[in-house]
């Protein structure tokens, strides 16, 4: 390591900061994506979503990190941790921290500066940064799966408030799909197929992980509302060896 830094230090001793073009309006996407994902955190009947549809509660019992998942305790999103908020929206397949709002903020740009988006459609390829940014929120984009969100969506109460919120957040994810497409040139699979056949090797064990942790949620949630503790401690031990084999076969915790 020390090598590599000094030899690239030197290489570079005499050569300028490259400017990079795309400063600008990555400032207007920001704003523009910010403003989408606190939208959503603030919507009526979120809270109930998120800690029904992914294993929020399962992961705040296991003891797997250095720290609390909260900081006092309370059960709100200011309070929450950033490893387990994240950690929650992986295994439930949303991934929705890593792409949430980038659809709105590209469709925002087009609609209110064309030329700035076709600046950005053209600098994807020349700012380092910004084709750091979009291939990112691809890559979360790509590892989120439709059918298994909906899975666990089905988790959740049949309240309206609480399926307007899947719903916002399905919105959001075609939008995504279609502008990074358009930004980026082409489909995902088509453009990475080396990244696309790491998922589909794994695609049928995870889904089947996936439908064994929905039903145990169910069920372990029963046992609690049924406060049966022996059915219950006993289903969490099942559940948090499934949360282990799902992070696994995705290779991350988020």
């Amino acid at each position: 390591m020390l090598a590599g830094v000094t030899g690239i230090t030197l290489r570079q001793q005499n050569i300028r900061e490259p400017v990079d073009d795309a400063a600008s309006l990555v400032g207007k996407l920001s704003e523009l994506s910010r403003t989408t994902y606190r939208a959503l955190l603030k919507m009526e009947g979120f809270i109930d979503f998120f800690r029904s549809a992914t294993p929020i509660d399962a992961l705040e019992l296991s003891s797997i990190g250095s720290r609390p998942s909260r900081r006092t305790g309370q059960k709100s999103l200011a309070d929450l941790r950033a490893i387990p908020w994240v950690f929650s929206w992986t295994q439930s397949r949303y991934y929705l921290p890593g792409w949430y709002g980038i659809g709105s903020a590209l469709k925002g740009l087009q609609e209110s500066d064309p030329s700035g988006f076709t600046q950005i459609v053209d600098l994807r390829k020349s700012s380092p940064f910004l084709r750091f940014v979009l291939t990112n929120a691809e890559t979360n984009l790509s590892s989120a799966e439709r059918t298994i969100m909906e899975q666990y969506a089905a988790l959740c109460p049949s309240e309206e408030r609480v399926t307007s919120v899947f719903n916002r957040i399905m919105e959001e994810f075609d939008l995504a799909q279609l502008m990074l497409n358009e930004v980026l040139g082409g489909d995902s699979a088509a453009r990475r197929p080396r990244f696309t056949m790491t998922h589909q090797i794994r695609a049928d064990a995870l889904l089947a992980l996936h439908r064994q942790q929905v039903t145990l949620l169910r069920d372990w949630r029963s046992a609690l509302s049924a406060d049966d503790h022996i059915s219950g401690d006993r289903l969490l031990v099942d559940l948090l060896l499934c949360i282990n084999a799902i992070a696994s076969g995705l290779r991350t915790t988020g």
